[in-house]
């Protein structure tokens, strides 16, 4: 008689587990302008799976979809709740189909898919993603682009001036920069110290920039420094800057740049 009420007891018990959420991950994902955009880390991975459809969504911050692109047209198909041509649109549906042969066209497992916006005060802003098939059971139903909060706009950007921030990418491409101006060498000790900083701040939700920097022993102005150069290596053209003699700390903005130039703390 036990075994039949334990039997019982246990039939029960994975009823209520078959009809109950096991989890706590909402249906639609909450994703930031920041993370949606690629500002702060590598593009998000959203997944379609067959015969279900994946929405993105940006009402919540109220921009108008003006433009989409996806590479590999040949696998995945879009819509939008109302024409992009009318400048209402906020959400875009995506649905994967039968592999369709296009002529010249070369294909990817991971293709990525582009979706250009407005925002109220006209802003145009560029967000990317990665577009794969769905793998398993349907884990979510779409993405929400939400503001960036306070706190998460302070974790994934620097203060490198008067109303100015920098992001990671910047940081990154000031890099990149500085050692083709020939201010450090790529071998430098201090540039795989950088490195290493990039990647713990792409991968680490919990710690600010500031305190990332702490944990590698990272001088914060060096960073800065690399901000600044970031930001202003897209606001102008491309040139031929000559090196700069280590007796002759070239100036930058009014912030000496002895640590830049030799690159070490």
């Amino acid at each position: 008689m036990r075994r039949f009420f334990g039997s019982v007891g246990t039939i029960a018990l994975l009823c209520l587990t078959n009809v109950l959420p096991i989890h706590a991950q909402p249906a639609v994902l909450t994703v930031s302008t920041l993370e949606g955009r690629g500002l702060n880390s590598k593009a998000i991975n959203v997944q379609v799976w067959a015969g279900r459809a994946t929405a993105i969504d940006f009402s919540r911050v109220n921009e108008r979809i003006t433009q989409i692109f996806l590479a590999d047209p040949s696998r995945f198909t879009y819509a939008t709740d109302t024409a992009t041509q009318s400048g209402q649109a906020t959400t875009v549906f995506l649905r994967q189909i039968q592999p369709l042969k296009f002529p010249h066209l070369t294909r990817a497992n991971v293709t990525n898919l582009f979706i250009k916006t407005k925002t109220e005060d006209g802003t145009a802003r560029l967000y990317t993603f990665n577009l794969l098939p769905g793998e398993n059971s349907p884990k979510y139903n779409g993405l929400s682009i939400a503001a960036v909060s306070g706190t998460e706009q302070q974790r994934y950007t620097l203060e490198v001036g008067l109303f100015r921030q920098a992001t990671l990418n910047d940081i990154e491409r000031g890099l990149i920069s500085a050692v083709r101006r020939g201010y450090t060498p790529a071998s430098d000790p201090i540039v795989v110290k950088i490195r290493e900083f990039l990647a713990l701040a792409r991968n680490t939700s919990d710690k600010s920039l500031v305190e990332i920097a702490q944990s590698v022993n990272l001088s914060l102005r060096v960073l800065t420094e690399l901000g600044l150069m970031g930001i202003e290596d897209t606001a102008t053209p491309t040139r031929t800057v000559p090196k700069p003699s280590l007796n002759q700390p070239l100036m930058h903005n009014s912030i000496p740049k002895t640590e830049l130039i030799r690159f070490r703390e």
